[in-house]
């Protein structure tokens, strides 16, 4: 072969096998480089960090977490059991947990002295008063009270009096038979290193304290420290478990493949490196990777193999009509590494379009692509001719079976190409219009492991649910505005089906504190009197808390830390804490929630993770068609480039559109609807689309006309390789028990069947149709 027929691809294959050393020293060195790098990775589930940085809920998200460190709790609920033994156990668990050095505190009950005068100020002017009057009336008696026709006038008192005795201050209050204790750490819930092992003690004191009786049970653990820990446990499960099941897939199918269990590794290793070169990239861009990136490597495997296939499959091709390895490898790479290019450099102007998304993770997930697809190809440029000539100098070569050559003649079939080709493209308009069908999974609870739905709930474990959601947070500047605030949102909590209610210090402060501590103090100075021994026992009964207690002005400096922060009213700021109702796993409800208070407090800052799911929701929303369009044109300028030909880049672009309708309408009629979690399947859908379409249009038209046959039996054979490749190894997801994962694997597997077959089809008889113009067939 002279030297002035062989490409750049050529020249860089023989270059990597003629210095094999120093190309090993520099993979090497990179290798290690990507490692030290990859180390200093970090895992953020917290979704809310994706959101942009300049949006009015993530600024007022940022300055709560400053202040307050946030407003994620952890609530545990006791139900069953004698009231005194639940409380025991309450109050117990309560002081081991708050012996941690990671708990800012342990709410679970308020001193007696302080319960009891929060729960007098809850009755209003107007019932303090009338209670009052009627005592006034009653002391005046004297010892005529002992007259039970007497006494009987003053029977009402009783009930009147009765919340007296019984007072409660509307914060702990968990429901009848109920205990909850309320946990606040200082590490954060989306913290996966310290979260897990947090996670594993609390439950372990849990089983501890409930040990030896059955009667009492845990109602429900809440919050998102529970939530967080639970689907990253879930996660890792599914990952480990699927994935090697899909390892064993691939080395079943590449064996089958290219008949000889080497070829695995000899395939695989370059994509591992490339996708080592890539985590040490990701540790520069992203720092960390979250619940969009962390599948990054996955894609990268399910893009890369292509090239590895392709190239290999290739060069055992030429190696059946030359006399060395290098000579094969040299002209494989000539000849595939110039589509592979192409289909690398298509596919990552396709990931870069996510650059122009407003969400935070599509940005990062789109550079990791974008990168991580030009490394993986560079990686195996560089590697695999090392491997090939390692392989080569083995005592047994390859052996390569000619492959036969078709006729020159096209079948007689070829006539209907046309037709053919106008019911591929009918087929994918009528696909086109049924896309817009496929629903959107707006509740995030269906996307965890079976019986963790909100609607796979018992009605108990429901409400259970709904009081541990995290409230959302609204900041006044003063007590006045955040007093009218209370007012206006409890009153329309009384007919939302979407509000809860509202804790500030006016929950338990009320503004007319002022007013009902006279009243108070005028009752204590009658249940004092003389007289009062001539009350009826039970009326005295339920004044003796106040006589114990004698009424006094209180202000939330006379709260313990965690009373301040559950009611909004630490360090001096001015908040109510909103308590959300319904399914707030269900982004519709999140938009919902978030109108109803920016139409109730127009004027508060708020913030809270139901707001910015409903944010990210909308973000999501408007940049699917937005991407979706950039992409499709990123991809047409880099065919047109690689093509030189207006109408086969366009070809391109709409093979690849009908392809993608084809697999929208097989979702549809599936049942699988788009989530957050199987959105990243589009991005891998529509780059192994055009590595197909790229490889298949490079192919048949080097070949010419009446060898598509041939072309199809060894390019074609190569695509369809490599994407039942990807296709088994994602399958291996329909056993995870996550359900988004699982409809993750629906979604590839059906969707890479249908892109490869539109491209099969659309491709050959496009060339088919060209040529009959031409009069070439």
């Amino acid at each position: 072969m002279s030297e002035e027929s062989v490409g750049i691809f050529g020249r860089l294959a023989h270059w990597v096998m003629t210095h094999a050393r120093l190309a090993v020293v520099g993979i090497v060195a990179l290798c290690v480089l990507s490692a030290v790098l990859a180390s200093q990775l970090t895992v953020n589930p917290n979704i809310l960090d994706l959101l942009p940085p300049e949006a009015k809920t993530t600024q007022a998200i940022q300055k709560l977490n400053r202040e307050e460190g946030g407003a994620n709790v952890l609530s545990i609920s006791f139900e069953g059991g004698e009231t005194e033994v639940r409380q025991a156990i309450v109050s117990q668990l309560g002081a081991q947990i708050g012996a941690r050095d990671d708990i800012d505190y342990v709410l679970f009950n308020i001193e007696d002295s302080l319960k009891v005068r929060l729960g007098m100020l809850q009755l209003t002017a107007e019932e303090l008063r009338d209670i009052r009057v009627r005592m006034e009336s009653a002391i005046a008696l004297g010892p005529a009270l002992t007259n039970p026709f007497v006494a009987s006038q003053v029977f009402a008192l009783g009930p009147l009096t009765e919340r007296l005795s019984s007072p409660n201050s509307q914060i702990l209050n968990s429901g009848e038979n109920v205990s909850t204790l309320i946990v606040r750490p200082t590490l954060s819930p989306f913290d996966t290193k310290q979260n897990r092992p947090f996670m594993k003690d609390i439950y372990e004191l849990i089983d501890q304290s409930l040990a030896g009786q059955d009667a009492v049970k845990v109602g429900w653990v809440g919050g998102a420290y529970r939530h967080a820990d639970e689907e990253v446990s879930v996660l890792f499960h599914d990952l480990s478990q699927t994935a090697i099941l899909s390892f064993v897939f691939i080395v079943i199918l590449i064996s089958i493949g290219f008949r000889e269990l080497r070829s695995v590794f000899i395939i695989f290793v370059p994509l591992i490196i490339g996708s080592l070169w890539t985590w040490g990239f990701a540790s520069i861009v992203v720092g960390a990777l979250n619940s969009f990136t962390s599948f990054f490597t996955a894609i990268l495997l399910g893009l890369g193999v292509d090239f590895s296939i392709h190239l290999y499959s290739r060069y055992r091709e030429e190696r059946a009509r030359v006399q060395t390895g290098q000579e094969a490898v040299i002209r494989a790479w000539d000849q595939v590494g110039p589509p592979c290019f192409t289909a690398a450099v298509t596919s990552a102007a396709g990931f870069i379009s996510l650059q122009f998304a407003g969400f935070v993770g599509f940005k990062q997930l789109g550079i990791l692509l974008c990168g991580g697809v030009l490394l993986c190809l560079m990686a195996i440029l560089l590697t695999l001719p090392l491997l090939i000539q390692l392989r080569e100098r083995q005592s047994k070569p390859v052996k390569v079976a000619e492959i036969p050559q078709t006729s020159n003649q096209i079948p007689d079939g070829y006539r209907f190409s046309n037709f053919g080709l106008a019911m591929a493209l009918v087929l994918g308009a009528v696909a086109l219009s049924t896309v817009d069908r496929v629903g959107f999974e707006y509740d995030i609870s269906n996307l965890r492991k079976q019986g963790l739905s909100y609607e796979e709930l018992n009605d108990s474990e429901r409400a259970f649910a709904e009081r541990s959601f995290t409230p959302v947070i609204a900041s006044f500047p003063d007590a006045d505005s955040l007093h009218a605030a209370h007012v206006a949102l409890n009153s329309a909590a009384e007919t939302s089906s979407i509000i809860r209610g509202g804790l500030s210090q006016f929950t338990v402060l009320p503004h007319d504190q002022t007013k009902r501590l006279e009243e108070l103090t005028q009752i204590h100075a009658l249940a004092t009197h003389e007289n009062a021994i001539y009350l009826p026992g039970m009326l005295k009964q339920n004044l003796q808390p106040l006589v114990n207690y004698p009424p006094q002005a209180l202000s939330v400096e006379d709260f313990p830390p965690g009373l301040q922060h559950i009611l909004g009213a630490s360090n001096g700021h001015h908040r109510l804490v909103i308590a959300p109702s319904g399914n707030m796993w269900d982004i519709r409800q999140n938009a919902e929630l978030r109108s109803e208070l920016e139409r109730l407090l127009p004027n508060a800052e708020l913030a809270g993770e139901y707001l910015a799911m409903a944010s990210l929701f909308e973000l999501i929303k408007d940049d699917g068609p937005k991407i979706s369009i950039i992409a499709l044109v990123l991809v047409f300028i880099v065919s047109l480039l690689d093509l030189r030909s207006f109408k086969r880049a366009i070809s391109a672009v709409v093979i690849l559109a009908t392809g993608i309708a084809w697999a929208g309408a097989a979702m549809w009629v599936m049942g699988i609807k788009l989530s957050l979690l199987n959105f990243v399947g589009l991005p891998i859908m529509m780059g192994i689309g055009i590595d197909i379409i790229i490889h298949l249009l490079h192919r048949i038209d080097k070949e010419g006309p009446g060898r598509i046959g041939f072309a199809l039996r060894t390019t074609g054979w190569a695509a369809v390789l490599s994407t039942l490749t990807t296709m088994f190894s994602f399958a291996a997801l329909l056993i995870a028990e996550n359900r988004g994962i699982h409809s993750l694997g629906q979604m590839i597997v059906a969707g890479l069947f249908l892109v490869g077959t539109a491209a099969f089809i659309a491709v050959p008889l496009g060339w088919i149709s060209v040529w009959r113009r031409r009069g070439q067939a």
